[in-house]
Formats: C-alpha cells, structure tokens, sequence
C-alpha cells in the first residue's frame, strides 16, 4: 500500500478541455488540499471492516477502485466548504468528504452497468472484471459501509476516526446519506426517457439537478456545516454549488456536440448516440425541418444517420442557446462568490469556478 503524507486543511467524469487545462491539472495544488492521506482514509474505510477477511472480491474490488485515481473532486469541495467555518472539526469534515466519495464511485459503479460501459480510466469497468450481479452489490456495499464508518455510533470512536461522533454529525452524515435517493432518481429519469424527444425542459433542468448539480451544492455546504459555519453562509455554498453544477452539465452537454472526439475522450454526439436528450437537442427540436430529422432517431438507427443530425445540431442556433443559459446559471455563481466576498477563502470559490468553466 502506498504511504501517504498528511492532510493539509485550509482553505473536480470530465475529461480535460483544451482551454483551462493548466488549471484543471493544478487545482489540487491551487486549493492547497493534499489528496494522498485522503486516498488512504478511503482505503482504511474498507480495510478496516472486520467482516470483510482477505481473501474477498468485495475488499480487492473496492481498493482498486479507489488505486485507479479519480480526480476527487467531491471530497476537494467538501474540503473547501469547510474553510468557511472554523477550525477544529478535521475529523468530522474528512468523514463528510469520505462518505460522498463513496457515494461518487458507487454510483459510478451501477451508472458502468446501466450504461453497459466496458472501461473507465481506460481500465475495465467493475462489472467487467467480475460481473453484473457482482458489481451491483459491491457498489450497495460501498453506500452501506460508508455511511456505517462515517456515522458510527454517537459517543463511540468510529474506525479510522480520530475523534468520537456526536449525535448532531451522526444525524448529519444519515441525512446525506440520502443524497443516494436524489441520485438514483436522476439515472432513472434519464434512462426512462431514453430517445424521448417530448422531454419537456423542466424535466431536463430537474434531471441536471439531480444528477450533477445537488451533488456539488451538498459537498460544498456539508464541508461548511461540519465546520460549523453559520447557516447563512452554508446556504450560500449551497447556492454556489448548484449553479455551477447547472452551468458545468450545460457545459459538458453542449461539448458533446461542438468539441472532438480526441478533445473530450468519445464520439461526438455520444449522448445523444445513447438516446439521452440533452439541453441542444430540446433547443434543436424547436426548428421543424430539424426536429424531422431528429425525431426519426432511435435505437436502430444508422451511424450515418446519426452523423447527420449531430452535425446539424453543432450548426443550428441550439449551441448559442445553450451557451446563453449556461452564462446565466455563470452569473449566478458569481452573485454568490460576491455574496461571500469577505470570507478569505473566496479566491478558491474563484479557483474551482475557473477549473468547471474555463
């Protein structure tokens, strides 16, 4: 196992975009948050089950998920949120910043399944390397044992923990646990409306939101509240953190059609390849000679095909629609960061705004 140097607390699925790369490389460093003695916590969570004796498929699995890397972005936001309150609550940060991880690469695990994904990080996805039934219950026991290792019980000192869990964190740390819920339902819509073109806009923004944007809010206010900032300020990363997961995702979707294959790591078009309506083509759906074209799509349908309605989205008056709703959900985040304009670690707000939007 490898060793890992110490935290430093004070106070990022995407692959690199050409422009920004040398802040989405650095941002570790440029927040100041070491994430090797984070990778070991992750570890000490599973190593640590005493119902799990080597040698098991359920620890070997787990551990090399978390040696694969991962850019741990989920648990550098937590971190970051907690520079908003006061010092001396580490321990509780770090079991908020461990348990959303978990849930991060769990849900990582079943979306392989769903998607019917052979690799990630250019390695064998789970369900690859064992099976199906297999992957889905590792990625269960991942949520399960998370939150076991991270609530323990009030009182008591938790594996790995340094400190015992009062029963506010305790309470704290189960209702993020329900975060699985919100993030379920988000794979599960966008699944049900696989090459539904009649996905109405607010279905659209209510599927962004579970998927990605609450995701980044709770991070970035739950590091905040394990800190004991004031709730104010923890509502206000909220805030923050839904916004750029709104613009981040509108972003990422638009991409998918403007930016190349070897740029962002898949076909151009993939989403919409898969039958996932994304912001574009509800936009596209709007001209009638295009949504023609669109609506005969499916399942069966030809590359060529395809290729063709992908191009003309790239084209079509959708792309500049799309960029305009991004910029507004763009200008909400910095109406927040100027809302907490006083705070000293405001510039890493700035950090992490220029690393998802560059």
């Amino acid at each position: 196992m490898k060793s890992a140097a110490t935290w430093n607390n004070g106070a990022h699925k995407e692959p690199l975009r050409e422009k920004g790369a040398i802040i989405q490389m650095n941002i570790h460093k440029q927040i100041g948050v070491d994430l090797a003695s984070f990778d070991r916590l992750l570890r000490e969570v599973v190593i640590s089950d005493r119902d799990l004796s080597p040698p098991s498929v359920v620890l070997e699995s787990v551990v090399n998920l978390i040696n694969s890397g991962g850019k741990r972005l989920r648990p550098l936001m937590v971190m970051l949120g907690s520079r908003f309150g006061v010092s001396g609550h580490e321990s509780a940060v770090m079991k908020t910043a461990v348990l959303l991880e978990y849930l991060h690469m769990a849900s990582l695990v079943h979306d392989d399944i769903i998607d019917q994904s052979d690799m990630r990080r250019g390695m064998p996805t789970l369900h690859e390397t064992t099976d199906v039934q297999t992957a889905v219950h590792i990625g269960n026991y991942m949520i399960a044992r998370a939150i076991e290792w991270a609530a323990g019980h009030p009182g008591e000192e938790s594996d790995g923990a340094s400190e015992a869990v009062s029963e506010e964190d305790a309470y704290r740390l189960a209702e993020l646990a329900a975060l699985v819920t919100e993030l379920c339902m988000g794979e599960y819509d966008q699944l049900h409306h696989r090459f539904n073109y009649d996905l109405t806009m607010e279905q659209y923004l209510e599927k962004t939101r579970c998927k990605t944007a609450l995701l980044m809010a709770h991070c970035l206010k739950a590091g905040a509240e394990a800190a004991k900032a004031d709730a104010r300020t923890a509502e206000l990363l909220f805030q923050f953190g839904e916004a750029l997961g709104m613009a981040f995702q509108i972003r990422d979707d638009l991409l998918d059609f403007t930016q190349s294959k070897e740029t962002i790591g898949k076909p151009a078009g993939a989403d919409l390849r898969n039958g996932n309506i994304t912001l574009p083509v509800i936009y596209a759906l709007n001209e009638p000679a295009l949504a023609a074209k669109i609506r005969q799509l499916g399942p069966g349908s030809a590359d060529a095909d395809m290729d063709e309605v992908i191009l003309r989205i790239a084209g079509s008056s959708a792309t500049e629609q799309s960029e305009e709703l991004a910029r507004s959900y763009a200008e909400q985040v910095q109406l927040m960061i100027g809302e907490l304009a006083d705070h000293p670690a405001r510039c890493d707000l700035q950090a992490l705004l220029h690393y998802f939007l560059p």
